[in-house]
């Protein structure tokens, strides 16, 4: 057995640069020398140039080194050509990296080599084990079955990213797995019946959820818990009550505009700092995406924020507060109004943009030790916000990205309430509509999640007090009676 010590693991670098071999020296090339077989050998490393259509440098790129800490090369080849491919979705990789140092973990345990596909018997093969060792931690109930689909599936694209390039020279002896062509049917943006041809081995781990009746969540970019009225009320209060003024407006843009966790964060000083009087129409509308320095979900663009004046009024308050001031003093764009609204009091972004991001990688600027992705918000929500919550709510738990199921689901029932009993049905395909937009929303399938889960909820109850009643009577001997 391996110690803990030896095991696999994903490592983080703060910057790669891809370089070259050169057989001189050059001028800011890098001398490597190293003996192997009695043999020296030395060569120089030359940085290769970016161009406009090539990235040569990318920031904290995570990387699998073994047990001895060398990194494990296909594997790292791999990320390397996805963070190529996408480059500016590098932070999507750190999952991919841990399925496989999962996956090296296991190979190591059991002593098998990644490449050796020789075994006539397809179970005795490395693909095949891992399969069913996946399904052991399944049956064992250490593994959540949706982790295992994702590793196993992140395995599968890793040996296809082998057999496909060339110059990784793998050619397996037998098959990994064997494939099959499935069609699956769904409903495109606009509501048409589509089918799409979909490709699925005989390794892949299915996911097969149950859904339950009573789920309140809601699938938007994850599964969503909107909060109950109740909810919301003592949870602004807490946030009143801990007196932290940044994440408090944080949490009620959220509330407010449905924004996601990078729009919120990525708000400027300059969107907010036009005087509440000087705003000719409310909602006040702030475009978000790509060329506006606010982040979105996929990089959608054109897209717009539609703030209330009470909100608007509070975030400008901020921003030409005192404490605002002294936290940009600690940035080095200080007063430029494309700073950042939101600053941690160590003048650090809680999120930092990919615009900004993308600007920096070439740069000379010293590397941060850690990612400017919302940690300390999510840290202040678990340590500080839900155990206040939970003296007066006991079971209570949030996450950030719930507020904006809450703000959709509070837009719903404000809508329906509006409408009545009689006027729902015409109200409900131009509330969809402004619903889709005010929540950037792709597919009306999303939109449609927020519309239909209230009366859903409603008409389920109903039926259950209805089916129930007469258990209920014999159980206990009593006799229910209609209400008025």
């Amino acid at each position: 057995m391996l110690s803990l010590a030896d095991h696999p693991s994903v490592y983080t670098i703060p910057a790669l640069r891809l370089t070259k071999v050169a057989e001189a020296a050059v001028s800011g090339g890098a001398l490597v020398e190293f003996q192997r077989d009695a043999q020296r050998i030395k060569y120089w490393r030359v940085p290769i140039q970016p161009t406009e259509t090539r990235w040569t440098k990318f920031r904290r790129l995570p990387l699998i080194v073994d047990g001895s800490g060398a990194p494990w090369a296909p594997a790292c080849l791999w990320l390397l050509d996805k963070a190529q491919a996408q480059p500016n979705n590098i932070s999507s990789l750190k999952p991919l990296a841990q399925d496989l140092a999962a996956y090296k973990v296991f190979l190591d345990e059991l002593a098998l080599e990644w490449d050796d596909f020789s075994a006539v018997d397809k179970y005795a093969r490395p693909t095949y084990l891992y399969r069913n060792h996946l399904h052991d931690l399944l049956n064992a109930g250490d593994l959540k079955k949706s982790t295992a689909t994702r590793r196993m599936s992140t395995v599968i694209s890793w040996y296809r990213f082998l057999m496909r390039n060339l110059r990784m020279n793998f050619k397996p002896a037998n098959d990994p797995w064997v494939d099959t062509e499935l069609g699956i049917a769904y409903r495109d943006d606009k509501g048409f019946k589509q089918v799409a041809s979909v490709t699925t081995t005989d390794i892949s781990i299915k996911k097969s959820p149950r859904q339950d009746a009573w789920d309140e969540t809601i699938r938007d970019g994850g599964k969503l818990r909107p909060l109950p009225v109740g909810e919301q009320k003592a949870l602004v209060k807490a946030l009143q009550q801990l007196g932290n003024r940044e994440y408090e407006l944080m949490h009620y843009t959220a509330l407010l505009t449905g924004a996601r966790e990078m729009t919120v964060l990525t708000l400027r000083v300059r969107d907010v700092m036009l005087p509440v009087e000087q705003i000719s129409q409310w909602p006040h509308k702030l475009r978000c995406g790509p060329g506006t320095g606010i982040d979105t979900k996929g990089d959608v663009a054109d897209v717009y924020l539609a703030m209330p004046p009470e909100l608007y009024s509070q975030l400008h308050a901020y921003a030409v507060s005192e404490q605002a001031r002294r936290r940009r003093a600690k940035t080095a764009l200080r007063e430029n109004p494309s700073n950042y609204l939101f600053l941690t009091q160590h003048g650090q972004p809680f999120y930092e943009s990919k615009e900004d991001r993308n600007t920096l990688r070439d740069s000379n600027e010293p590397l941060r030790r850690s990612a400017l992705d919302g940690r300390p918000l999510r840290k202040f929500v678990e340590q500080r916000v839900i155990p206040l919550m939970r003296q007066s709510h006991p079971s209570f738990k949030y996450r950030f990205h719930d507020l904006r199921a809450t703000f959709g689901m509070n837009w719903v029932d404000f809508q329906m309430q509006q409408a009545g009993p009689e006027g729902i049905a015409n109200r409900y395909q131009s509330a969809r509509e402004q619903l889709r937009k005010l929540m950037w929303h792709k597919s009306l399938t999303t939109t449609d999640e927020y519309l239909e889960r209230r009366e859903h909820m409603h008409q389920l109850q109903l039926a259950q007090e209805g089916w129930s009643r007469h258990l209920v009577e014999l159980i206990t001997g009593v006799e229910f009676t209609a209400s008025p």
